[in-house]
């Protein structure tokens, strides 16, 4: 179980020192849209959306929360994450 734990911290770890994906700069603008460009729970979104997923899966999970309304999980955990971080 321990290592387990200090796996899955390793993992959690890489993932908010590793770079982001490339990502077009339309995606950016369409996220914008619904998420204010400067605000800093919409900003901090971006950066762990981006670090979390490359483009590819980003559209595949607009896709499926339009078809089916299926919230893709590292899209709500950083939404939850920043929503925490910058709550008021």
């Amino acid at each position: 179980m321990r290592v387990l734990l200090v796996f899955a911290t390793g993992l959690a770890l890489a993932a908010c020192s590793a770079e982001p994906h490339p990502y077009p700069d339309a995606a950016r603008r369409a996220f914008t849209r619904t998420c204010t460009a400067g605000d800093a729970i919409c900003e901090c979104m971006w950066e762990k959306i981006t670090r979390a997923m490359p483009h590819e899966d980003y559209k595949a999970a607009l896709e499926r929360y339009e078809e089916e309304g299926l919230m893709e999980p590292r899209i709500a955990r950083a939404r939850t994450e920043c929503l925490e971080r910058h709550a008021q």
